[in-house]
């Protein structure tokens, strides 16, 4: 029987196997995504806030467990598939962001509150706090649901503070249901380059949320949990104190979408790059460039303008393009020497949460050896 692993699995525990996975391959460097955690879980506790990363980034239960011991209070989930597969996990403080209206969901969503008395639900239809409250009858338990305000995010969420302050108290007043708090997402500013501009952008939206929260206070719904922000604007955010929690997400990884953002005040780059995809040149033809196995299906190339990077394996100077489904091509400079076919080259997503769910596995490394393979848990979407 196959190893599930794949095919590199037996190259585990090898000196130097790192540089000869069989390809396409994701790649996570241990050591950079355990410094990362590190380092977010020191700025959380130097600013007083709690964490509550966004699952739907890595889609991992290990990672999600390292977070977690770090002093993450939990996971925050966009689909049911990643809320139980972090619960089934063991995994405590799972939060599902995205709002649950089908009968076969709301199912699920009664059996997951059944398993824990640690998950949470956001919600922002008032027709939808009878049908989690009924999801929440037949689960035995109380479910904890939060209000959604949009925070002009264009996403989920109320839009001002007297409609979320109505949901807040038709949350607060549903049998079955405890109001558990607010949720407050723009994600249209995280990755504003400059820190000046980004923070401008942050603390204009900071205050209509206080306004929510002041007028959550007046009607007696002062939110125990107030969960937002994310990575970008986390420096900021920390810094505000409106928000009790912090739902980063893509620190731990990193992709080329951060790459130009000046992530905090005092120190532009914190977090390392710990997401790659292993490629092999499978074409040389001798005309300035290169095609390797790596295209639209294995590196998100298909989401905005940007493209992959590459980080090794290639002359510097070297642009990568998509040029087919599972076809990369790196156009090289000038008067560069090719890489030869079967060599590897080690690419930086574009954005880390749309690479992930391409893949079914992790290679992990550490320095240059492949230490073990972890599966892509909540692979699939719904």
């Amino acid at each position: 029987m196959p190893d599930p692993r794949g095919p590199n699995a037996a190259l585990i525990g090898q000196p130097g196997s790192r540089h000869h996975l069989e390809t396409p391959a994701l790649v996570l460097d241990l050591d950079v995504a355990d410094r990362n955690i590190a380092v977010m879980a020191g700025h959380a506790r130097s600013f007083g806030y709690g964490l509550r990363p966004c699952f739907k980034v890595h889609k991992s239960v290990e990672i999600a467990r390292r977070q977690v011991a770090a002093g993450a209070l939990g996971q925050c989930c966009a689909t049911l598939a990643e809320a139980e597969a972090a619960v089934a996990a063991g995994i405590p403080g799972v939060m599902l962001f995205s709002t649950v209206v089908t009968p076969g969901r709301l199912d699920r969503v009664a059996q997951l509150n059944a398993t824990t008395d640690q998950f949470m639900m956001v919600t922002d239809d008032l027709g939808n706090v009878a049908a989690l409250a009924e999801a929440a009858r037949r689960s035995g338990r109380d479910l904890a649901v939060l209000a959604d305000y949009a925070m002009n995010g264009g996403r989920t969420g109320m839009p001002d503070a007297k409609q979320t302050v109505e949901l807040a108290r038709r949350i607060a007043d549903t049998p079955g249901l405890r109001y558990a708090g607010l949720q407050s997402y723009n994600g249209r500013i995280l990755c504003i380059p400059d820190y000046d501009d980004r923070a401008a952008a942050t603390l204009e939206q900071a205050t209509e949320l206080a306004e929510v929260l002041a007028q959550l206070q007046a009607a007696g719904l002062t939110p125990e949990i107030v969960s937002g922000s994310g990575t970008g604007t986390h420096d900021i955010d920390g810094r505000g104190g409106l928000f009790t929690e912090i739902q980063v997400g893509t620190y731990v990884l990193m992709d080329v979408n951060y790459s130009g953002v000046h992530i905090r005040q005092d120190d532009p780059a914190p977090f390392g790059l710990a997401l790659s995809v292993s490629a092999s040149v499978i074409s040389s033809p001798g005309v300035g460039y290169v095609i390797t196995d790596g295209g639209a299906k294995e590196i998100d190339g298909t989401f905005g303008t940007l493209a992959p990077s590459i980080a090794a394996g290639a002359p510097e100077g070297s642009q990568y393009r998509m040029v087919g489904d599972d076809l990369g091509r790196i156009e090289l400079p000038a008067g560069a020497a090719p890489p030869a076919v079967g060599d590897r080259v080690t690419l930086i997503p574009p954005h880390a949460w749309q690479t992930v769910p391409l893949y079914s596995v992790f290679h992990c490394v550490s320095g240059d050896t492949l230490v073990d393979i972890w599966p892509v848990d909540a692979q699939m979407n719904w």
